[in-house]
């Protein structure tokens, strides 16, 4: 794993714990109900996941992809950019 792989999971699991221990101290005070927190729990554990094994996947398929798949989703990406990018409007002109 590389360094920033490590440093991204090691950030993502702290990230993890701070919400998991606050959920906890919210359950305790009988701020979160029994039945929110669990499912604060298995949203904050599948978002955990997530972080973990998106990034992984991307750089594999993106290393696996030839130069020619690259530059076309590279091109279709910034078509997508282009094409949701704020449009400038028109400045009215005063007639006199």
């Amino acid at each position: 794993m590389t360094p920033i792989g490590h440093l991204w999971v090691t950030l993502t699991e702290s990230v993890a714990t701070i919400a998991l221990i606050l959920t906890a101290f919210g359950l305790m005070l009988g701020i979160v109900k029994p039945a929110d927190a669990l499912r604060r729990v298995a949203a904050i554990l599948g978002i955990v996941m997530l972080l973990m094994v998106l990034p992984a996947l991307l750089v594999n398929v993106w290393t696996a992809m030839s130069l020619w798949q690259r530059l076309a989703l590279t091109a279709i990406g910034i078509g997508f950019s282009q094409l949701f990018r704020p449009r400038r409007k028109a400045r009215k002109r005063n007639k006199e």
